[in-house]
């Protein structure tokens, strides 16, 4: 049976050219008629265009090319942000009659930014302006910064089908999982050493950060994550879900793009399967039939990623929203994560190398940190204070130590993943806030000030 296959580009593309020869690699190789494969191209960089209205666009187009047919198998390959157009699409579009036969069986994320990208709030800079001569895209790159309030509805979405993106939707709530949906996600991590690439280095460190693909974090490229919620109250943790059964593979030799060593870019006429480790992991995933073939393919980019491991250091990263008990967001708070050290003093811990505040949504936070810094005999902790701006009300501070709950640490960070953790806070009342007098009191009438304290009693009555 003749099955299809559609291409989805990432931000900023304007040429299919991006694609190189995959789509001809897809049918030497690949059991795919050239007319079967389908290179996509969407617009990215108009400041009012979103996720949602891409998702859309990609809809009507499927629709167009299968021509109703919902029966036939077909699979997807991304690249860069064309992962979240895609998982927005499953998420909101892909249920009753489309899904019915389920018809998407593989799906290859290649160096999907799920959990965001360092460089994404650069792009929306006066800088990028002028290098993409107007537009940048406004809306794509919001829902791209590193702990937007879009990645985390996004996970929702994928964690309980019932959760809606999009106001008014009907949903069939069907998980992705009970569509046959197998993804697959694969991405460079390797960082470009060259002087030329030192020197952009001192400019856009964001670029050539360790750990990454030099746009995407290899953390952030992993679809398998957990969420937590944390409770200042009473310090529990309670874990609220997780996707910890996509095939993941990290790759050493190979970065984001560009035509040498890009994961995508770099296929060429002359490139062969053998020597080019995606593209084989790639025709290998959608050439997976079955669970048993999905459960091979992951084994095979564990193994894969654990080979890489052994030349460069694994990262994980920790994505926090801090909201009240009510479940609104509070933006002035303070991080710090440290460990106890012998003579029983708090010290910082060297394990964090990078902290983003969310331009767009303040109230998250994401911290990246480097494995091989973690030593998991210390006692480690993390501090969360909020400040409320006025001493008429104020947020309980958070202590979480390690002590005795080191697993609890492990489970919350992990290598390669991303975890986000919900730190809900509890906003109190100051007693000055609101007071009752009894009639009788001899100190009335009463005089206070700004902060709730009485300054005068014994007022006349007029």
């Amino acid at each position: 049976m003749a099955q299809r296959v559609f291409l989805v580009h990432g931000w900023s593309v304007q040429e299919t050219t991006t694609y190189q020869t995959l789509h001809r690699k897809l049918a030497q190789y690949g059991d795919f008629a050239p007319e079967e494969v389908f290179l996509g191209r969407y617009v990215s960089l108009d400041d009012r265009v979103e996720i949602r209205d891409l998702a859309k666009a990609l809809h009507a187009a499927l629709k167009e090319k299968l021509a109703g047919d919902w029966e036939t198998p077909f699979h997807i390959i991304t690249h860069s942000t064309g992962a979240l157009v895609v998982r927005h699409w499953v998420a909101r579009h892909y249920s009753g009659p489309c899904s019915v036969g389920r018809p998407l069986h593989n799906v290859v994320f290649l160096a999907g930014p799920h959990f965001g990208s360092r460089l994404a709030h650069h792009g929306r800079s006066m800088l990028a302006h002028i290098r993409y001569l107007g537009e940048t895209g406004n809306q794509v790159l919001k829902a791209l910064e590193l702990g937007s309030e879009y990645s985390w509805l996004l996970a929702d979405a994928w964690l309980d089908p019932s959760s809606s993106l999009d106001p008014g939707s009907q949903l069939d709530n069907v998980s992705w999982r009970d569509k046959g949906i197998r993804p697959i996600c694969l991405v460079g991590d390797r960082v470009k050493k060259s002087l030329v690439d030192k020197m952009a280095a001192r400019v856009m460190p964001a670029g050539f950060e360790k750990g990454s693909d030099m746009v995407v974090r290899v953390a952030s490229a992993n679809l398998n994550f957990r969420r937590y919620r944390l409770m200042a109250h009473n310090h529990q943790i309670t874990e609220l879900g997780r996707i910890d059964s996509v095939p993941f593979a990290a790759f050493e030799d190979f970065v984001h793009s560009g035509p040498e060593c890009g994961i995508m870019n770099s296929i060429k006429k002359r490139t062969d399967r053998a020597n080019h480790l995606p593209l084989g992991t790639i025709l290998e995933s959608l050439a997976v039939e079955d669970d048993a073939g999905y459960d091979a393919i992951r084994s095979r980019c564990s193994e894969q990623t654990a080979r890489t491991r052994e030349s460069r250091p694994g990262f994980a990263q920790l994505d926090f929203r801090f909201r009240d008990d009510e479940g609104h967001p509070v933006t002035d708070y303070a991080f710090v994560h440290g460990f106890i050290d012998e003579q029983g003093d708090a010290q910082p811990s060297s394990a964090v190398v990078h902290v983003h505040k969310n331009i767009v949504d303040p109230h998250h936070l994401t911290v990246f940190l480097k494995m091989d810094e973690i030593n998991h005999s210390r006692r480690y902790f993390i501090d969360l204070r909020a400040d409320s701006g006025t001493p008429l009300f104020k947020f309980d501070d958070l202590h979480v130590d390690a002590r005795g709950n080191g697993a609890t640490f492990r489970e919350l960070v992990r290598e390669d993943e991303t975890t986000q953790i919900d730190v809900v806070l509890s906003r109190a009342p100051h007693e000055n806030l609101f007071v009752f007098h009894r009639g009788d009191d001899s100190g009335l009438h009463v005089k206070w000030d700004r902060k709730g304290e009485v300054v005068e009693n014994e007022l006349v009555e007029k």
